[in-house]
């Protein structure tokens, strides 16, 4: 949206109070802006110079190739028009309407201050420095508010005095701008600089972070692991404690019972000791005994040979006599029925005496055996000594049942 030209301005239209460049750059840059901008003093300078040297409506120091020094303002809203967008550029001449009016603010206060001399012949321009710093509001539009004796206006006059000493002001903005603008832009490369060394550091800080995080995970995975391996530790340690406890009472009451055991052992084997002592006594005495029996056995072994010898001998006289009586058998056959009677007698008392003798020795064997089998539990030789015994009685009955036989023999032979 464009405003209206300056032919729009009226006659009637309010006077308009004027401010310095300083003071409208200073409204375009805004307040927080760091851009260096031109001082009041080199502004009264420079519009001192100008009324010195020209009247109002005259240009001072322009010849005819003088070229027309673009407007800041404008040339900043062309260069930057989204930075300025409360200045309104005219259509017909290419610079912002509020410069226009203040252009013609200008001329006109020029041409009131034409007659004003200072005594050394310069123009008094303070007046009118100070009136141009109160007379521009402040406003984004830079538009004039509508004063309230607006009947009272004088029109506003094109001559191109007072353009010129705004356009000088605008060159010198133009230049404090562009410097203001280089310093910006080195500001800005400075900045970007600073921001892309930020934005490396905020990526090593981001790539520091993941790997801080993955160590975090890292070590937070070692933590849980080990965390379950203490578990782990402690459940064994747990079950290892209950064990411990289980076999503790295991080995008390084991140690007791084998106490108790060993104990009964001991009591057994006090025991076993007092029974093989006297066991070894009852060997000693049944060894004695089956020596003394054994002796015994021989002495009457050696008179019952020494008998049985005897008999024999006597037998053997006996048998001459029965031959001598043989011979006169024929003659006295009475007398060898009755020594055949008297043999068949002592046949008989023989077998009688013999089976006395054999039942004698059969219930000593017995006897003998008896002990030998009650003392067998006891020891092996004694055994051995029994087995010895039945052999010599069994050796004893073939001999005494063989001198029967020799006996029997005997008569037969002998009545033969």
């Amino acid at each position: 949206m464009t405003s209206p030209p300056p032919s729009s301005y009226s006659p009637t239209s309010p006077k308009i109070s004027k401010r310095s460049s300083y003071e409208v750059l200073q409204g375009i840059a805004g307040p927080d802006s760091n851009l260096p901008l031109p001082t009041p003093s080199r502004h009264s300078h420079v519009m001192n110079g100008s009324m010195d040297d020209s009247v109002m409506g005259t240009s001072i120091g322009i010849g005819t190739s003088y070229k027309r020094v673009s407007s800041p303002t404008r040339t900043l809203s062309r260069m930057y028009p989204h930075s300025f967008p409360h200045i309104t550029i005219h259509p017909l001449i290419g610079i912002p309407v509020a410069s226009v009016g203040n252009a013609r603010a200008l001329a006109d206060e020029g041409a009131g201050v034409v007659g004003l001399r200072s005594p050394n012949g310069t123009a008094s321009t303070s007046t009118e420095y100070n009136n141009h710093n109160a007379a521009i509001p402040s406003s984004p539009s830079l538009q004039p508010p509508p004063s309230p004796n607006s009947n009272a206006s004088r029109r506003v006059s094109l001559t191109p005095g007072g353009t010129t000493k705004v356009l000088a002001d605008l060159q010198t903005g133009v230049i404090n701008a562009r410097n203001a603008l280089e310093n910006t832009k080195a500001q800005l490369r400075l900045s970007q600089r600073s921001v892309a060394s930020l934005t490396r550091q905020t990526e090593d800080l981001k790539e520091g972070r993941e790997r801080l995080r993955l160590e975090n995970e890292g070590l937070n995975n070692v933590v849980a692991r080990k965390e379950r391996l203490l578990q782990e530790v402690l459940e064994r340690a747990r079950k290892a404690e209950a064990e411990a406890t289980q076999l503790r009472t295991q080995l008390k009451s084991e140690t007791s019972q084998s106490k108790k055991s060993l104990r009964e052992m001991e009591t057994a084997l006090t025991e076993s000791t007092a029974l093989s002592q006297k066991s070894e006594r009852e060997y000693v005495t049944l060894r004695e005994s089956l020596k003394h029996l054994t002796e015994s056995w021989k002495q009457d072994t050696d008179r019952l040979k020494e008998e049985i010898k005897r008999k024999e001998e006597r037998w053997k006289a006996e048998a001459e006599a029965m031959g001598k009586r043989y011979k006169k058998l024929v003659e006295e056959v009475q007398s060898s029925r009755r020594v055949e009677e008297d043999v068949r007698r002592l046949r008989e008392e023989d077998g009688r005496k013999a089976k006395e003798v054999e039942g004698m020795w059969i219930e000593e064997i017995e006897k003998m055996k008896k002990a030998v089998e009650k003392s067998d539990k006891e020891s092996e030789e004694t055994k051995e000594t029994a087995r010895q015994l039945v052999a010599e009685l069994s050796r004893l009955r073939r001999l005494m049942q063989s001198a029967g036989r020799v006996m029997d023999e005997e008569p037969d032979s002998d009545t033969s």
